[in-house]
C-alpha cells in the first residue's frame, strides 16, 4: 500500500481509543498492509514493555485497569470476526465491513447525490447512531474542494482517485485532518468506490457546494 493512515492513527487504534467508524476503516486498510500491521504490533508490544517499567511503582488502580482494557480490547479486535462469522476474503469488500454490508457492493442501496456520483449511508452502531458513508463516483468526476472540521478517513474499495497528495488506489487510505484541504477527482476507467468516516462536516469553498454537503450530509 502506497498511502497509509498517520501514524498517531495507528497508535490510537492499536490503544482502542478510535470510534467504531474510524477503528473500522483501520481494519480494513491493515487486512491488506503488511507495514501498518507490523505498526500495530510494535505499539502492543510497547505496551506490554511499559506494563512492565510501571510493575514496581505506584499507579492509580481504576487507571491501570482502563489501560488493561483498552489494550485487550484493541488485541481483541482483529480476531473477533473471524471467530464468529464467515466471510468471502477474495471479495473487493474488506472481511471487516461485510458484517455491515455484505461482500458485493452492487448490493448496496445507492441513491443519486450528484450527477456521477452515489451515496450509501450504513449504520454501524445503533445507539451511538455511528454511521459509513458510502460513495460510488463515475471516472473524472470531483468532489468540490472542501477543507474539514475534524478529521476524516477514506478508504478506497474499488478503483482510483487522486488529490493534492498524490493517487489512491484499492486498499489505500487518505488520513485528513482539519488543517487539510482537498479536491478529489476520479482517475480509474471504472467506477471509484470509497468508504468515509468523519467527525466534523466537511467545509466546501463554495456556496454550490456547500448545498452539496447538505444533501450529502457528510
Amino acid at each position: 500500500m502506497k498511502n497509509c493512515p498517520d501514524l498517531a492513527t495507528i497508535i490510537s487504534y492499536s490503544s482502542g481509543a478510535l470510534s467504531k467508524s474510524f477503528a473500522l476503516l483501520v481494519s480494513s486498510h491493515i487486512e491488506k498492509c503488511g507495514h501498518c500491521k507490523k505498526n500495530i504490533d510494535r505499539c502492543h508490544e510497547m505496551g506490554g514493555s511499559f506494563l512492565e517499567e510501571i510493575d514496581n511503582t505506584e499507579l492509580d488502580t481504576n487507571s491501570y485497569a482502563m489501560f488493561l482494557d483498552k489494550l485487550e480490547v484493541s488485541k481483541n479486535k482483529e480476531t473477533q470476526i473471524s471467530e464468529k462469522e464467515i466471510f468471502d476474503k477474495s471479495s473487493e469488500v474488506p472481511v471487516s465491513l461485510q458484517r455491515y454490508i455484505g461482500s458485493d457492493l452492487s448490493s448496496l442501496k445507492w441513491s443519486f447525490l450528484a450527477p456521477g456520483i452515489k451515496k450509501c449511508s450504513v449504520k454501524i452502531d445503533q445507539k451511538e447512531n455511528k454511521h459509513l458513508t458510502f460513495l460510488k463516483i463515475k471516472s473524472k468526476k470531483k468532489i468540490p474542494e472542501h477543507s474539514h472540521l475534524g478529521s476524516e478517513l477514506t478508504l478506497v474499495l474499488k478503483g482510483s482517485f487522486d488529490d493534492e497528495n498524490g493517487r489512491y488506489m484499492a486498499g489505500d487510505i487518505a488520513d485528513h485532518d482539519h488543517t487539510s484541504k482537498h479536491e478529489p477527482i476520479v482517475t480509474s476507467h471504472e467506477d471509484c468506490v470509497c468508504v468515509i468516516a468523519t467527525d466534523g462536516p466537511l467545509i466546501f469553498n463554495s456556496f454550490i457546494a456547500n448545498i452539496f454537503q447538505s444533501i450529502a450530509r457528510i
